[in-house]
């Protein structure tokens, strides 16, 4: 009796061991069959997207060039939407922090359509419960945002089908593009010799930085790279938390177009240690010069010699 005891709790012993190990093993098994695939969803996901910049809301009402991505094998209305859903929702864990939409969540698109390079794109009725000092920096976000897709040139923007000048009584255009401008300044003390410059600064966000785009009005009849070089280099910034890292001794000798290229030609103050010249000062001044002049290339040069080169594409996606 004692010992058909000592067996069946040996045997049960040893069942319960065998269980124990077939349940230990089978969940790791299974754990890392889902890891792979995991992991081979992710690089075929990462073959089939590609980067593209947006206009995002910081903290300060100003709009911030970030990035998002899109699948590069989708139509160009859908990568539209894809965006717009990206500045409709401030929750996607593909925007950076410290930024947001600025489109109201609860806005639906009704309708997106491309023809002839040109955007037409339907919202509901919901994009409306914006607050009024909002809708300008809104409608600059969309454009902006839009006009980064390769091929889009102008956009038009709806509200259950009526243009958004009917809806929002303010005198709008009827296709938006750059000229609409983005982060507005108004620098101007007189009625001549009024342009139109855009100059681009850095935000640092949560140790990042980002680059920010200020459209400014001004009564100077200067050429426009000689007041980007001036403004950047200047001590003087319009808003608190915006910054360039052009040295202040930075000066422009001279410049030269020529066909689609600048030349830039500076003293040596533009460098940094060992003769290097920094990214963000590069980056500053190639997206401020693309932005107002129609050329493919800029050449830096220091006392006439030849340093760097950056071309349109080089710079289209930032970093």
């Amino acid at each position: 009796m004692l010992k058909r005891k000592a067996m069946k709790k040996i045997m049960i012993t040893t069942l319960t061991v065998c269980l124990l190990l077939a349940i230990y093993l089978m969940p790791s098994s299974i754990i890392s069959n889902k890891n792979e695939s995991k992991s081979n969803m992710e690089v075929k996901y990462s073959d089939n997207i590609e980067k593209v910049n947006i206009y995002l809301l910081n903290n300060d009402d100003l709009l911030v060039k970030a990035t998002t991505v899109v699948d590069k094998d989708k139509e160009l209305a859908e990568k539209a939407k894809s965006i717009l859903n990206d500045l409709i929702d401030s929750s996607s864990d593909l925007l950076p922090n410290g930024l947001n939409g600025i489109i109201p969540k609860k806005t639906k698109i009704l309708d997106i359509f491309h023809t002839e390079g040109i955007i037409n794109v339907n919202f509901s009725n919901d994009i409306l419960s914006i607050s009024d000092d909002k809708i300008e920096k809104m409608l600059e976000s969309i454009t902006f945002s839009l006009l980064e897709i390769e091929g889009v040139n102008g956009v038009i923007i709806k509200v259950d089908g009526k243009d958004i000048s009917e809806v929002v009584d303010k005198n709008l255009p009827k296709i938006f593009t750059k000229d609409y401008g983005i982060n507005k300044k108004y620098d101007i003390t007189g009625r001549k010799d009024i342009q139109k410059i855009v100059i681009y600064y850095i935000e640092e966000i949560e140790g990042d930085n980002y680059y920010v785009p200020i459209t400014k009005y001004v009564d100077d009849n200067r050429e426009k790279i000689n007041i980007i070089i001036d403004d950047l280099s200047s001590s003087y910034i319009y808003e608190p938390n915006l910054v360039s890292y052009l040295n202040q001794n930075t000066e422009l000798i001279n410049f030269e177009l020529d066909s689609d290229t600048m030349i830039l030609n500076f003293n040596t103050s533009i460098f940094m240690d060992d003769k290097e010249i920094l990214e963000e000062v590069v980056y500053s001044i190639s997206y401020s010069v693309f932005d107002n002049y129609d050329i493919n290339e800029i050449v830096f040069q220091v006392d006439n010699e030849e340093i760097l080169k950056k071309n349109l594409k080089d710079i289209e996606i930032i970093k």
